[in-house]
């Protein structure tokens, strides 16, 4: 069996407190849902590397392109989306969130 490692205190160690809140906003918006949110990508990769990375890659077992409009309510930001692959980009100041819809 796979080992499990929980990366929470690293999230808040390793990324800037902006982020980790917006994580924490996106996953209760989507546990409101009744919906499954995962940090997915480079960014988890790094987190247990101890690298820096920024890129954050959300995915979501529901319709991403919806939690990413309601998530504009909060961040005020630019989003475009590819309907044709339920994926978002969520833009604000100088951060930039991808949002995809799993598979």
């Amino acid at each position: 069996m796979p080992e499990i490692i929980n990366l929470s205190s690293r999230i808040k160690k390793q990324l800037p407190v902006e982020l980790v809140s917006f994580m924490q906003v996106a996953g209760e918006m989507a546990q409101s849902q009744r919906q499954n949110l995962y940090l997915v990508g480079g960014v988890v990769r790094d987190l247990l590397l101890g690298r820096t990375n920024f890129d954050l890659d959300l995915v979501l077992e529901g319709d991403a392109i919806n939690l990413a409009r309601e998530l504009t309510g909060i961040k005020q930001g630019k989003i475009i989306t590819h309907p044709r692959f339920g994926t978002a980009k969520l833009q604000w100041d100088k951060w930039s969130v991808d949002l995809a819809t799993a598979r």
